[in-house]
């Protein structure tokens, strides 16, 4: 295949937050009563949408879950990109490939964090507060005129894995984020990375070989 067009997961893929987002979670469990994760269970339990993580453990209305998070994570500390992130975005928008950003994260802090570190107007679509990542996928698709064929969807969770293949693009679990090697590997994505050279070089490959 030819990859024309990637679209990128946020957190725990290209942004380092894993230790914020933690943080916050556990702050939200205290402020409930709820008895705090390590962060060894935290990363096994966690999952996608994040309201089914949350429902194993209490049982409040999803607005007043999100504001209580919201109100966490915007006290601590800043996030900041994995390690070779910035080369990796640019030398694809070097290739002429198209990006985009799908996310969970919150949409006003997702366009702040994006400004933050440098890449505003690198990105034909930056959307997050996404509850259905199939359903979004397949609206970048659409509005962009992205060709599904054309098209991967890179992330750390096997729930970005899940959404990849039901709007049928090529899938690439990393497995640097939420989510452990062995879990990913349980979807079956098209492609696994363990450091970011080696998402890197498959990119480019596949960027550079004619379509079959």
């Amino acid at each position: 295949m030819v990859i024309r067009n990637a679209i990128f997961d946020w957190s725990g893929t290209l942004s380092d937050d894993l230790v914020q987002g933690y943080t916050a979670t556990m702050n939200v469990f205290r402020r409930l009563g709820v008895a705090p994760l390590t962060f060894e269970a935290y990363r096994r339990e966690f999952t996608l949408p994040y309201m089914d993580f949350y429902r194993k453990f209490v049982s409040l209305p999803e607005e007043e879950l999100r504001f209580l998070f919201l109100e966490e994570i915007s006290r601590g500390e800043e996030p900041d990109l994995f390690p070779h992130v910035r080369e990796l975005l640019s030398i694809l928008r070097e290739q002429g490939v198209r990006l985009a950003i799908l996310s969970s994260h919150p949409q006003e802090k997702l366009e702040q964090e994006v400004r933050d570190f440098g890449l505003h107007g690198w990105f034909v679509a930056v959307c997050g507060s996404v509850h259905d990542k199939t359903s979004a996928i397949r609206v970048i698709l659409e509005r962009a005129e992205f060709l599904s064929s054309e098209t991967v969807y890179i992330g750390d969770m096997t729930h970005d894995m899940e959404a990849g293949k039901g709007a049928e693009v090529l899938t690439i679990g990393v497995t640097w984020g939420y989510q452990t090697r062995e879990k990913l590997s349980s979807c079956s994505p098209g492609f696994l990375a363990d450091d970011m050279e080696e998402l890197k070089e498959f990119l480019l490959c596949n960027i550079a070989l004619p379509s079959v």
